[in-house]
């Protein structure tokens, strides 16, 4: 007996399950109930070529989520009955009092989130990055995004300068700035996830898409600077080149 669950997905015999000919989901067999697994809602609406690169399943147990953005996994203490999906491009869903981002149960209500950009949200008055982790010792009266759109993920209050939520400790947030020659608009190859900053005591290589932040202690804070050579992006100090964080002696 063969079951279409539509999108490649067929269960065989009620025994397993296949997608596009191949087994998949199989150590989750033993909680998976054959006879009422379905899917529930893809996003393939919203993909040009109708692909789903989420989707949501049920059974009369559990909810399942098979992702881009997540392995197939189920959604802790999430029912089917009342599972309901909020924003399906963001990931957002809710079931049994739990909201839910892809497959991570939020710690907090949805419908009181303030969302700062992207990553930061506000909660009444606390702060969350990434809609899971608490952003501690933080001061929301003075907390900003400097440059929202180009490093979404680096933000700052009176007294720390923040990356994906966690405190950079070396850094000083009232000398800390991002070098202008990184936010002109000038073309660089990474323009869109590498940057450079100083404050006063040292010089920062920022990577974006690796989600890291480099002390750089030139021994020239003052003339640290940024420069597009060959739509490639350095900076200098009066000793060194550094390209990708990696420093040359000039």
């Amino acid at each position: 007996m063969i079951k279409d669950l539509g999108h490649g997905y067929k269960i065989i015999d009620n025994k397993f399950i296949l997608c596009y000919e191949s087994e998949v989901f199989k150590k989750f067999y033993k909680t998976i109930d054959f006879e009422t697994f379905k899917i529930t809602v893809t996003n393939a609406e919203y993909d040009n070529d109708g692909f789903a690169s989420t989707i949501y399943f049920t059974d009369k147990n559990h909810v399942y989520i098979q992702s881009a953005f997540t392995a197939f996994a189920i959604l802790e203490d999430a029912k089917s009955n009342d599972f309901k999906v909020i924003d399906i491009k963001k990931g957002y869903t809710f079931s049994n009092g739990n909201y839910y981002r892809h497959d991570d149960k939020m710690p907090f209500d949805l419908s009181k989130a303030k969302h700062l950009n992207n990553y930061h949200i506000q909660v009444e008055d606390q702060l969350y990055f990434g809609d899971v982790k608490l952003i501690e010792n933080v001061d929301l009266e003075s907390f900003t995004i400097p440059h929202p759109d180009l490093i979404g993920n680096m933000a700052l209050d009176k007294n720390h300068v923040f990356f994906k939520g966690n405190i950079v400790p070396e850094a000083n947030p009232n000398a800390f700035k991002v070098l202008e020659g990184c936010l002109d608009g000038t073309y660089y190859l990474e323009c869109d996830n590498v940057f450079y900053a100083k404050d006063d005591k040292y010089a920062y290589y920022i990577r974006t898409i690796n989600e890291e932040v480099k002390v750089i202690k030139t021994k020239s804070l003052n003339d640290f600077h940024f420069k597009v050579i060959d739509e490639r992006g350095y900076a200098f100090d009066k000793e060194y080149s550094y390209y990708m964080g990696k420093r040359t002696k000039i």
